[in-house]
């Protein structure tokens, strides 16, 4: 397998990069996928009060459907109240031809972001963030009870 093909184990590490004056960030080149028409879907994150974008690649995009599907029924008030703000706030982009993505204007000025950006990896997909509010959520590890991190067996 390339380095740059994507799966669903792909996403790894943190990265900053610069942000361009169109919003755009580069990938890393481990994270670009091999076919150039891949959509990327970008929510803004926690729905409640966004502080970061969520990126899915198709596969995690899809289950992630899904999984609401399986949630909620088209009759529920609070699915309803859900699925607005996810797919509503949604954006799809596809990586342009120098490995960027645009974020566009709106949802860089959400999340606070202007001439830097830090990609994190999370395996399935990956988080956009302002480089210093990452900095203030790292430290939340902290809180994280030893217990926890002992039970991840891993």
């Amino acid at each position: 397998m390339s380095a740059a093909t994507t799966n669903a184990d792909d996403y790894v590490g943190t990265h900053e990069h610069g942000v361009d004056s169109s919003y755009r960030v580069m990938l890393p080149s481990a994270w670009q996928p091999a076919e150039k028409e891949t959509v990327f879907t970008l929510i803004p994150w926690p729905l409640k009060e966004p502080d970061h974008l969520l990126v899915l690649p198709p596969h995690r995009w899809e289950l992630a459907k899904q999984r609401l599907q399986e949630s909620f029924s088209l009759t529920s008030k609070v699915g309803t109240v859900v699925l607005r703000a996810m797919i509503g706030s949604a954006v799809q982009k596809k990586l342009d031809d120098a490995g960027r993505l645009c974020l566009g204007e709106k949802l860089a000025r959400l999340i606070k972001v202007t001439n830097k950006a830090a990609l994190v990896g999370c395996s399935d997909s990956f988080e956009v963030w302002e480089p210093g509010r990452l900095a203030e959520v790292q430290k939340l590890i902290r809180e994280v009870p030893d217990e926890t991190l002992e039970g991840l067996k891993i």
